[in-house]
């Protein structure tokens, strides 16, 4: 005898879907972004970028 099978909205699932994509694609820009930021530091160097005082422009 088979088991029985849930239903599931397919609304419901579509959504869940959805947001899932959405959470990957915000992560990975995320992740693109800091990537960037840290070669971009890198390949200017870390004392040009953040030069003597540079706290105290805040």
């Amino acid at each position: 005898m088979p088991l029985p099978s849930k239903k599931r909205d397919p609304l419901k699932t579509r959504h869940l879907a959805l947001a899932a994509e959405r959470r990957r694609q915000v992560r990975g820009l995320l992740v693109l972004a800091f990537v960037i930021l840290v070669a971009s530091i890198l390949r200017a160097g870390v004392p040009r970028v953040f030069t003597l005082g540079w706290w105290r422009l805040w």
